[in-house]
């Protein structure tokens, strides 16, 4: 039967009605902007609409922060505090009329790549996602792995180097402080700063310098933005080689905004993967950009609310 997977970002709602294959029926798009109240109405608004004149079994809600699975709301949401500590299930279903089901969205993504994107040919994947943050998710037998409380899977805060920047967990050194679409942009001020003459060093003259100009200037050749996305590249590969030594993946699955700059930073990444991680994971696994894009949530999410009356994760459910 069809679902409905809702993905809530920063700013953005985007609610979809999904057939059992992957496809897109219908689609809405809502802000998530506002209090509390104004959030739920407009995640309530967005289903309501969507669902109109489809026969559909469930939503899943896939939502940025911490998910108690128990009790099916947000722990922590840093970059949505309205969301947090509602019970987001009893709310949408309270206002919807349909069975729902709440899941941190790099989880809903790394199912919707597991399912219908880059990994939908194997059983073992790592979804990983360079936006402002890091997320990610892990696919194991064709089961995603999300842990006692269901916090697990935040890829993006595994410690790289002890003594680096501060990221906004306030831990010091994480992935996500140093390989995210906010560490591009941190270090390319710096970088511009140190090369004044570099058209990176340029454009930060002029206004604020954004992950994207990095990957702009460095497709135009520009060295110093090369040298930032390398060096992005580096921090991640160092994460995700100790990754492949713990799950033993068959493909690595990078995503999200940053990704877009595609082998300006996976080849750095995979350089790292080669000298650091151990065999015979290294040989096997293979490191390549997602697929679906910014559809990975919606379509990950309705194929979680379609297994959740079961309450397993199952390859072809």
């Amino acid at each position: 039967m069809n679902a409905i997977g809702v993905d809530v970002g920063g700013t953005k709602i985007a609610a979809a009605v999904v057939t059992p294959e992957g496809e897109v029926l219908n689609e809405v798009r809502y802000p998530s902007s506002g209090p509390k109240e104004r959030l739920l109405s407009s995640m309530a608004r967005s289903v309501n609409e969507v669902r109109d004149g489809f026969e559909v079994g469930g939503i899943c809600l896939a939502v940025p922060g911490t998910v108690s699975t128990v009790e099916n709301k947000i722990i922590d949401a840093p970059n949505l505090h309205a969301i947090e500590g509602i019970p987001l299930k009893d709310e949408l279903e309270e206002r919807t009329g349909l069975t729902t089901t709440v899941e941190n969205d790099a989880n809903a993504a790394a199912w919707g790549g597991f399912r219908f994107g880059a990994g939908s040919e194997v059983s073992h994947l790592i979804f990983i996602t360079l936006g402002t943050g890091v997320g990610g998710g892990v696919i194991s037998h064709g089961v995603l792995l999300r842990g006692a409380q269901g916090a697990g899977g935040e890829m993006g805060h595994i410690t790289i180097q002890a003594t680096g920047p501060r990221c906004g967990c306030g831990n010091h050194g994480c992935l996500e402080a140093l390989a995210s679409g906010t560490a591009i942009a941190r270090r390319a001020r710096e970088v511009a700063s140190e090369e004044p003459d570099s058209a990176l060093g340029q454009l930060a003259v002029e206004r604020a310098v954004l992950g994207e100009d990095v990957a702009g200037l460095a497709r135009q050749g520009d060295e110093a933005a090369i040298s930032v996305l390398r060096e992005t590249g580096v921090w991640l590969g160092i994460g995700l080689a100790g990754f492949v030594n713990v799950f033993n993946p068959e493909v690595i699955a990078v995503g999200g905004g940053a990704a877009r700059a595609g082998d300006l930073i996976l080849d750095a990444a995979r350089h790292e993967v080669r000298l650091r991680a151990m065999s015979p994971g290294r040989d096997l696994v293979e490191i390549k950009e997602a697929t679906l894009g910014a559809d990975s949530g919606v379509l990950g999410a309705a194929a979680l609310a379609r297994n959740s009356s079961s309450g397993e994760y199952v390859l072809g459910a």
